[in-house]
């Protein structure tokens, strides 16, 4: 059994197609459907059954689908673990994260991990936390830092690292606008531009104003901070947004922050962790720093080992030191 037929196998599985699947591995379709083919006589069970253009999987192959995944998640931490030997002289770490922990949050972790591991890449996933946590679980992320509350299950671990104000804002003029604090039962009566359905920013504010009796009615609906502090700007309605996200155009006056009596919006980001996966010394670097530079305590397992970390700060400043002439 060779485990390039095993991903083959998922391939097809993700892909529904025996010539999709042979395609993304740049085979031909009948070599792909002969590796297929010795896979199931080897195990003495049918594993695909065709219908149309399209292939799936049966029960057996399901079995075995599941199995596969397992042997190429192990055949990862290999590489990771054999990685770990060169010393965090290079590698790579794929981090999902929300739009306002990537603009204020983490910009300064980034910088000084760079300074510290300057061969290690950083990929970026900036979307919803929804979307970031089925990419973790999924195993395309290495870590996430979202909005919490999330539902942590036995497969992820949570640790709160930021804790942030929202602020209700309005254009210029708006009715509202009217400097004294305002009953919540006032805000129903007007446009909100706000996060799409799911979102958790959105799940806490409408909870928030929820236990008053309010529902926003919301008639733009967009998962950019930015986007949403513009159209408030432009006039479209009001939103509740992270305070540093528009802290700057409430001080110039293009938008006009709105008090409410007895509510105050916050919300927590979190650092999100796999509880059950091995995590790469180039990922516990990370976390490292991100745990000096936030102030947030992690459980030993998930830090570098102090012997490993200081081996490669020597390496790292060996490599940096200038190299002396030959007479």
């Amino acid at each position: 059994m060779e485990l390039s037929t095993l991903k083959h196998l998922i391939s097809l599985a993700e892909l529904g197609s025996i010539t999709a699947a042979a395609e993304a591995h740049y085979l031909t379709q009948p070599a792909l459907s002969i590796r297929m083919r010795k896979l199931q006589e080897e195990l003495g069970v049918a594993l695909v059954e065709t219908h149309g253009r399209g292939a799936r999987l049966t029960s057996a192959g399901e079995i075995v689908l599941a199995y596969a995944r397992r042997f190429v998640r192990l055949e990862e931490e290999l590489g990771r673990e054999i990685g770990d030997l060169a010393g965090l002289a290079r590698g790579k770490i794929a981090i999902g994260t929300i739009d306002a922990a990537s603009a204020y949050v983490l910009p300064r972790v980034f910088s000084r991990f760079r300074e510290r591991f300057p061969g290690i890449d950083i990929s970026l996933e900036v979307t919803g936390t929804s979307p970031l946590l089925a990419a973790l679980r999924a195993g395309r992320l290495d870590l996430v830092v979202g909005t919490l509350p999330v539902e942590k299950g036995t497969d992820l671990e949570v640790f709160p690292i930021f804790r942030e104000r929202l602020l209700l804002v309005a254009p210029p003029g708006h009715p509202l606008a009217i400097g004294k604090r305002l009953a919540p039962a006032a805000l129903g009566a007007y446009p909100f531009i706000s996060f799409h359905e799911g979102a958790i920013t959105r799940r806490i504010i409408e909870e928030a104003l929820g236990v008053h009796g309010v529902v926003p009615r919301v008639t733009v609906a967009t998962d950019s901070p930015e986007a949403i502090r513009n159209l408030v700007a432009a006039g479209l309605g009001m939103a509740i947004l992270p305070e540093r996200v528009v802290r700057e155009d409430v001080r110039r006056g293009a938008v006009v922050e709105l008090k409410i009596a007895g509510v105050a919006f916050e919300r927590k980001l979190g650092l999100i962790l796999p509880a059950r996966r091995y995590l790469s010394s180039t990922v516990r670097a990370f976390l490292g720093v991100l745990a000096r530079g936030l102030r947030v305590e992690l459980p030993e397992r998930y830090l570098l080992d102090g012997a490993l970390e200081r081996r490669a700060g020597r390496g790292m400043r060996e490599r940096q030191r200038p190299k002396r002439k030959e007479a």
